[in-house]
């Protein structure tokens, strides 16, 4: 029988999409094919989609076959588990040359309050002087990767629906898809270094509010817009229309209610079907590992291997001892020309500049100790509402912390939360962007570090 030369389709991948942002429990008394249990393990809604199909959501209230069904797509197509747009962070940002993988997250103390060393990275774009990583916890990944095991799923990676926005044509454009709970805009700004692309900007933002003002006024190409077939009038444009991000909002500020989110969720599930965002690996993936049975080589096979593993090490004796003459040379022509350097006298402003580099040094350790004060004393004043700290900003010896609401926040609510600040400084409500604000004054008497 002669075979085709045409390279097969790929299979078409199933995508998983849970609603809820952190990932449930699991306990080892939950049934695989219905995702409940008796133990403590909990049950999120999920939506799930193939390429031509109509998207399902299930739950903890679905029948037993329902949740079978999925795990017998699972068994024949390729799962990937799509998380929340707003579970995942996004930085584009200038980074040296010769950075190495282990040292991104101190790309990453400046800004984010997040723990760095806890993050899960992933490089989206790599280039001379800029990185652009998507973060999210690592013990949260790995939650969510335990939890599709345990239903059965074997997912062969996850990722976010940003992934599969195109990219805007100018940095006057930006491309957006309503998935029931956010709008998700991309949007272009300056490049983070020279020479670089632009940088790529990622924005989730709640679907009731308005837009911020910075991108209230660009271009929106909405990316879904050919799929829908009731609400065109309502919550978007025709696809390829450009238009002012937020004009299409109804009078009451909800678009349309939970009958327009969910089916601006379905559509947005179609679109996202028909080009899946690529997969990411998971934190814990290490490639492949051999189950079930343990198989025994027969002896001349052991025989051969013996011999290759000792020509290996012979090779490998070799090369350390090269590498071990190699390396003993180049430290003595270091130590040489490390001498060679200092046979003058040594420069006599060097007791100053190392006072001066002191005194710099101490200055950053106090204002980094008074910010870290001062940021856990608010987050202690808020801890029993739902304000979530949304930026730290750093300038000099003035600090910027800012805090957002879950939704639009009544003014008692506010009124509330500035005055569980007001030891602190002086909270300031910004209605536009919805933020409430706190401007700090760090180390006021110390000088400002310098390089």
């Amino acid at each position: 029988m002669r075979r085709s030369g045409r390279p097969a389709r790929a299979a078409t991948r199933l995508l998983v999409a849970p609603r809820q942002r952190l990932a449930p429990l699991t306990d080892a008394g939950a049934d695989a094919n219905t995702g409940t249990g008796t133990g403590t393990g909990t049950m999120p809604c999920v939506d799930w989609c193939l390429e031509g199909t109509t998207p399902q959501t299930l739950s903890a209230a679905s029948p037993a076959e329902a949740w079978q069904a999925l795990t017998r797509l699972a068994a024949t197509h390729p799962v990937t588990l799509l998380l929340p747009a707003d579970a995942v962070s996004h930085f584009h940002l200038a980074a040296p040359r010769g950075l190495k993988r282990r040292e991104w997250p101190l790309l990453l103390e400046t800004v984010t309050s997040d723990a760095v060393d806890q993050l899960h990275l992933h490089a989206l774009q790599r280039g001379r002087g800029h990185l652009e990583l998507i973060a999210l916890p690592r013990a949260e990944l790995a939650a969510w990767h335990a939890w599709a095991q345990h239903l059965g799923l074997a997912p062969a990676g996850w990722s976010c629906p940003f992934l599969a926005l195109p990219r805007p044509a100018t940095p006057e454009q930006i491309t957006t898809l309503d998935d029931g709970s956010h709008r998700l805009c991309l949007g272009l700004a300056a490049p983070a270094a020279s020479g670089a692309p632009e940088t790529r900007q990622w924005l989730a933002w709640p679907r009731d509010w308005p837009p911020p003002p910075i991108w209230r006024e660009r271009d929106c190409q909405v990316v879904d817009g050919a799929i829908d077939t009731h609400l065109d009038a309502d919550t978007h444009g025709g696809a390829g229309q450009p238009q002012q991000c937020g004009d299409n909002r109804d009078d009451d500020g909800n678009d349309g209610g939970e009958e327009a989110a969910e089916h601006a969720r379905r559509r947005s599930l179609t679109w996202l079907a028909a080009r899946p965002p690529a997969a990411l690996p998971f934190a814990d993936d290490s490639g492949p590992r051999w189950h079930g049975a343990a198989w025994r080589p027969r002896r001349r096979t052991r025989w051969l291997a013996g011999a290759i593993a000792l020509l290996a090490l012979l090779d490998a004796s070799l090369w350390l001892a090269t590498s071990w003459r190699e390396d003993a040379a180049a430290s003595q022509r270091q130590a040489a020309a490390l001498a060679a350097r200092f046979t003058t006298a040594p420069p006599a402003d060097a007791p100053t500049a190392l006072a001066r580099r002191e005194a710099a040094i101490e200055a950053l350790t106090q204002r980094n100790r008074q910010l870290s004060e001062a940021l856990a004393q608010a987050t202690a004043q808020l801890a029993a509402t739902p304000w979530q700290l949304s930026r730290l900003a750093v300038t000099g010896n003035q600090a910027t912390l800012a805090w957002r609401y879950p939704e639009p926040p009544a003014p008692v609510v506010v009124n509330r939360a500035r005055q569980r600040l007001a030891d602190l400084g002086e909270p300031q409500w910004q209605a536009g962007p919805g933020e409430l604000s706190l401007n700090l004054s760090l180390a006021a008497n110390t000088p400002e570090p310098t390089p």
